[in-house]
């Protein structure tokens, strides 16, 4: 199994798609002489859960809903069975969630709400992600369980850039 306990270290590769002769001509390509492009591809993602935040993410419930399928196939199964028991019984499980991007590292509740169906992470999301971050709707978020850690990395990975209004 791949470890994930270093997500800074993901390994990418750039791949050129423009190549030149040896004497530095065009090929049959057509790149021009002047324009070299690369392309970033990750070779490991580990964000499996990715979510594009809506303002009830966003709200005064401060919580972040996760669907039921994804929390199943890609945390509950990697987490041990104690801290399964307290996410499944309402009550929650004191979680860390390390900020991939700066570094920091947050103490949350991930928690199943039987009335929604789903899963959250709550008691905190507001003032330690959405606030910190300065998150809006439309972002989009990635997050992993880190088995060997016991704990969640969190990233934002796209963020929606407003226009300012005129």
């Amino acid at each position: 199994m791949a470890s994930l306990t270093n997500a800074e270290s993901l390994i990418a590769e750039k791949k050129a798609k423009c190549k030149r002769t040896q004497k530095g001509k065009k090929e049959a390509s057509g790149c021009d002489a002047e324009e070299v492009s690369t392309e970033l591809t990750l070779l490991f993602d580990p964000y499996k859960v990715k979510k594009r935040l809506t303002q009830s993410d966003l709200g005064h419930l401060s919580r972040l809903l996760i669907g039921r399928d994804l929390v199943k196939s890609h945390f509950l199964r990697w987490m041990n069975e104690e801290t399964v028991r307290q996410v499944e019984n309402g009550k929650g499980a004191d979680v860390i969630v390390r900020d991939m991007d700066t570094g920091s590292e947050h103490r949350l509740v991930f928690v199943f709400w039987a009335s929604s169906g789903c899963y959250a992470l709550k008691g905190g999301w507001i003032k330690e992600f959405v606030k910190r971050r300065a998150l809006e709707v439309g972002d989009e978020v990635g997050i992993y369980w880190d088995p060997s850690e016991r704990k969640f990395h969190f990233s934002l990975l796209h963020m929606i850039v407003l226009s300012p209004q005129q």
